[in-house]
């Protein structure tokens, strides 16, 4: 028996076409309207995560360009430790 997590419910507005679209894609995959906005609510909070990601690397290459402290143990990559 799979194990439920706790939900919550939230009320939202959407446009006629968005609608008519959500209900075509909910009846051609046999899902319900709920679970593809759960989905697709997912795949933004993993999109933006990944676009934030990008951002602190992008922000922190340079010092470890420069930084000896920070690139120290880089020689050491791909040695076998065993």
């Amino acid at each position: 028996m799979a194990v439920q997590k706790e939900m919550r419910r939230l009320n939202i507005l959407v446009s006629e076409s968005m609608y008519e679209r959500l209900t075509e894609m909910s009846r051609r995959h046999g899902e319900t309207k709920s679970d593809i906005i759960r989905l697709a609510v997912e795949h933004e909070f993993e999109r933006r995560q990944n676009v934030e990601l990008r951002r602190v690397v992008s922000d922190l290459a340079p010092l470890y360009k420069t930084d000896e402290e920070l690139s120290a143990f880089t020689s050491l990559d791909g040695e076998d430790f065993l």
